[in-house]
């Protein structure tokens, strides 16, 4: 039986493993932000309707994809620094938070695909990336560091 206690650098190869995709996926948020913020111009464009002009759509886009970065970016950075520390809560948190992402990205999948190769080849490592993470929270190793 392990001895692991949150906190204590005596954290699993597992865990070490998981946080690190966790990380990694957060640079790939960050690098799918910029770009989406590149193809700011089209997004507004599709977005534009009668009702509303471009410049109007563009600044919508604009906020929402910040919004959107900073949930998409914040969550995950805290959520990696208390799984790291060895607080379940963070794990239970994280996980259903990644299925919730899997499900979705299954489904994204076909509106990627639409986007392009660069947006397809993102969403198909993210996915990758999340069940990887999921993969290594959950070893045996790293369930007796959560339980401890």
């Amino acid at each position: 039986m392990s001895s692991y206690a949150p906190g204590r650098a005596s954290r699993p190869k597992s865990v070490q493993t998981a946080v690190m995709l966790i990380w990694a996926s957060i640079v790939l948020g960050l690098i799918s932000a910029v770009i989406t913020f590149l193809n700011l111009d089209d997004s507004a464009t599709s977005a534009a309707g009668s009702a509303i002009d471009q410049q109007d759509a563009g600044g919508a886009v604009l906020v929402g994809g910040l919004i959107g970065l900073l949930i998409g970016v914040g969550i995950p950075i805290i959520l990696a620094i208390f799984i790291g520390r060895g607080h379940n809560w963070a794990r239970i948190v994280y996980t259903v938070l990644a299925a919730i992402g899997i499900l979705f990205g299954l489904f994204g999948l076909i509106g990627a695909a639409a986007l392009g190769t660069v947006t397809l080849i993102v969403q198909i490592i993210s996915l990758v990336l999340s069940i990887a993470i999921l993969f290594f929270l959950f070893r045996p190793d790293a369930n007796a560091y959560f339980k401890s």
